[in-house]
């Protein structure tokens, strides 16, 4: 065994292992105060954004014709400045991939990097600080061993972090306000992350084995190498069977065996793993036992409407199937005991159809909380395969008969962005993505807050598609005059039959523009006052009277190919007085576009930056990957 002894092998001598248990704890702190700390900065940013919200809304009520969103102290100047410049270094996504499975290796936009860049560090420091043992060193017998036990504790550590990242009841989302599927894509990099540190792990161990010839009597005698090595094995088919390509192709059978592959990891990590490092294993359990225990008791409640308040009712919602052009379906289920936010999501599961699967949909319309017997409730679903699909025929089989259907939900889940403390805002949605983006304008549209302008672009493929949300968006244009918002919004229709003006008119094929009881072609005039504009309103104190904003709401359908970003964004931009919001929801290539185009027109304008021009906030949702 050239001159070791086979009691200093790794995995046999125990006495080895307590040399560097002292440190190697110290580290496994040491990366979960890194977490704590880092969940605190965000909760305490979070806290600012809030205020700084009801500032401004405070602010809009006393001076009605002042813009709120425009700082006017030294810390609001120097907080605004800070917040454009990391805008502009981490929303660029400049390189992405559209093909049907190139698109899933798409790179994460610049700021993903960035978090990731800092976490990796902070792992290579855990990882490699003070574990390179040189010959003259008394523990130089144990240079494997010590790098071996020193990448066990950093991978054990992150074992918690990943399922913490993985619940819906999450102190995080509870702290910082970010909901669990905007930091999913950290709990697949985590894992990843865990893959990696896990082979530092075995390997050094292994070499060690190799160099004594000691391998197969190593793995013979300690049942815990052989619990290792099957934890390692379901992480690598859990990191494998989680790409989003196998995702897409049967989301059903992915949630099925992901859920089993957790349960069997912590086990064979208890059996693994000396007692004293067992309580990053029990974490781990009592991060999934309080997130599905507090789902289980949720959506009993909810289904029951125990937490409604409402008279007896049958389990569950009754649930009205509708087919709509394009291989739409539109479930509504009427009189909800419950209330959501505009851009949040709900699970739906319908036994009759698919009685063991549950599929998150973006809820299509806001919540009329003041309705009697409560709010409709809609869903916009694509039919694509499995459970969308499914509804789809039930639809199709139902029209004009009135069946409904007993459906059960989970929810309503999501953190939507808060934009009501923005002047502009500009919504972009391609095809079924105006379930996102309507309903956020629907509920800016029918209060008084912050918001004088807002611009919807939607892009769909054919007219016919304008009737998934026709009567809403007639019904927003009419309700944003009583409360004093300029409302621009235009259908960009790409694929029509037949040539024809880019605005409706009665002869065309879409729809008869008698039909939208308001049909305005906002004149360039009134439009067009970037520059002149902003300047004007230098000074905070001068009144910004409605001259300065279009004066008439419009929804305009137009034939034309696909608009640019630029065109969408940069003139609501140039024109707005201060803060503007952009919100995307589609697929891949026009969210990243969108990123890319905000962080160099922030870049560009100087924002925050002596130029008085006012910042770009972002907020992007991406369907399809």
């Amino acid at each position: 065994m050239d001159g070791m002894d086979m009691a200093s092998m790794g995995g046999m001598d125990m006495g080895s292992q307590s040399l560097f248990v002292s440190t190697n704890q110290a580290i496994a702190r040491g990366y979960w105060y890194g977490i704590a700390g880092i969940t605190g900065l965000l909760t305490i940013i979070r806290l600012v954004s809030i205020a700084q919200t009801r500032h401004r809304l405070k602010r809009q009520e006393r001076d009605p014709h002042c813009v709120p969103s425009r700082p006017r102290s030294f810390f609001s100047q120097a907080y605004a400045t800070a917040t454009a410049t990391i805008r502009e270094l981490s929303y660029a996504q400049p390189v992405y991939f559209t093909g049907r499975i190139s698109k899933y290796f798409s790179p994460l936009p610049v700021g993903k990097w960035l978090v990731l860049a800092a976490y990796w560090t902070a792992i290579l420091i855990f990882l490699w600080s003070n574990t390179i043992l040189k010959p003259k060193d008394a523990m130089y017998a144990y240079k494997w061993e010590k790098v071996g036990f020193r990448a066990a504790w950093v991978t054990i550590a992150q074992i918690p972090f990943i399922y913490l990242l993985s619940m819906k009841f999450s102190p995080l989302t509870f702290l910082t306000g970010t909901s669990y599927e905007r930091i999913n894509w950290l709990h697949r990099w985590t894992a990843r992350t865990v893959f990696l540190t896990a082979i530092v792990h075995w390997s050094f161990f292994l070499h060690e084995w190799w160099l004594a010839d000691f391998v197969a009597l190593e793995i013979k005698m300690m049942p815990m190498v052989r619990y290792g090595f099957g934890a390692f094995g379901t992480i690598t088919w859990m990191i494998l069977s989680g790409f989003g390509f196998f995702r897409a192709v049967s989301y059903e059978i992915f949630v099925a065996q992901h859920i089993a592959a957790a349960g069997v990891l912590l086990w064979l990590l208890f059996c693994h793993v000396p007692a004293y490092a067992r309580w990053n294993v029990w974490l781990s359990v009592a991060f999934i036992a309080f997130d599905w225990s507090m789902r289980i008791v949720w959506n009993t409640l909810r289904n029951t409407h125990l937490l409604g308040g409402s008279k007896m009712r049958a389990p569950g919602y009754s649930a009205r199937l509708e087919a709509l052009p394009g291989d739409m379906v539109r479930l509504t289920i009427s009189g909800t005991d419950f209330s959501w936010k505009a851009g949040q999501h709900l699970y739906l599961t319908i036994p009759r159809l698919r009685p063991l699967e549950l599929h998150p949909f973006t809820l299509a319309n806001a919540s009329e909380a003041s309705k009697e017997g409560g709010s409709d409730l809609t869903m916009l679903v694509k039919a694509r395969s499995g459970f969308s699909k499914s509804l789809h025929k039930a639809a199709l089989k139902s029209q004009d008969t009135g069946r409904t259907y007993r459906a059960l939900l989970s929810g309503p889940w999501g953190v939507p962005p808060d934009l009501r403390s923005y002047e502009t805002v500009v919504f972009i949605g391609c095809s079924s993505g105006a379930s996102f983006v309507v309903p956020l304008l629907q509920e800016l549209a029918s209060k008084r807050t912050c918001v004088r302008r807002i611009t919807l672009h939607w892009i769909i493929r054919h007219g016919e598609h304008l009737g998934w949300y026709e009567d809403t968006l007639t019904s927003i244009v009419e309700s944003a005059r009583a409360c004093g918002v300029s409302v621009q919004i235009t259908v960009h229709v790409t694929q029509v039959l037949g040539a024809g003006s880019s605005v409706v008119t009665d002869d065309m094929e879409l729809k008869e523009a008698a039909s939208h009881p308001v049909m305005e072609v906002e004149s360039r005039s009134d439009q067009s006052s970037s520059s002149a504009s902003m300047s004007s309103a230098e000074d905070e104190k001068t009144p910004l009277s409605r001259a300065h904003l279009p004066r008439t709401s419009s929804l305009t359908v137009a034939n034309s190919s696909r608009p640019t970003v630029e065109a969408m964004i940069r003139p609501a931009v140039e024109g707005a007085l201060g803060e503007t919001a952009v919100v995307v929801c589609g697929g891949l290539s026009i969210t990243a576009q969108a990123r890319t185009f905000v962080a160099a027109l922030s870049d560009e304008r100087a924002v925050h930056k002596g130029t008085g021009a006012q910042g770009i906030f972002l907020f992007t949702e991406t369907y399809g990957w």
